[in-house]
């Protein structure tokens, strides 16, 4: 019997883009509102910063802070974001290692929380959890690592 064969597959799907826009809804919209709210009034909190502080119309040490006696993960985080907003990354950096990596990152999520809500359009991607995994755990190691830096150089 001699016959060919030829090798098939089945038809595969239409490729997804990795990265693309969908329209939301009105609730989806409203749901953004309180994030980006937030996000801004702590924009204009740190950018007022240095007008702030030597008024005495800052916010002293944290709830952690009263508790430990030490600095908590956080600590340092809006000097940094005023020292960003004044372009001086030296300092950010100085006060907060990771500080101008997370103000890049808080501009990012403004401008698309912004986009969410004014034009109704959100960014779908998926991202499989062998990726998101890592991601986590070294965001998690960095702030472990930051934070250590702090206290050791603060020698608590």
């Amino acid at each position: 019997m001699n016959r060919s064969w030829v090798l098939t597959s089945l038809p595969s799907a239409p490729e997804q883009p990795a990265f693309r826009w969908v329209v939301i809804n009105r609730q989806e919209r409203l749901a953004y509102v309180p994030g980006l709210a937030l996000l801004l009034a702590w924009f204009a909190y740190t950018r007022l910063y240095f007008f702030l502080h030597p008024r005495g119309l800052t916010f002293d040490p944290s709830f952690f802070m009263y508790l430990t006696g030490k600095p908590d993960p956080t600590c340092g985080l809006t000097r940094t974001f005023a020292w960003a907003w004044r372009g001086d990354l030296g300092q950010a950096v100085h006060v907060y290692p990771l500080g101008p990596f997370l103000f890049v990152i808080a501009v990012a999520v403004v401008a698309y929380l912004g986009i969410a809500v004014i034009i109704g359009r959100r960014l779908s991607f998926h991202v499989p959890r062998r990726i998101w995994l890592p991601v986590v755990v070294v965001s998690i190691l960095a702030l472990v690592a930051n934070w250590t830096a702090k206290l050791i150089w603060l020698g608590m």
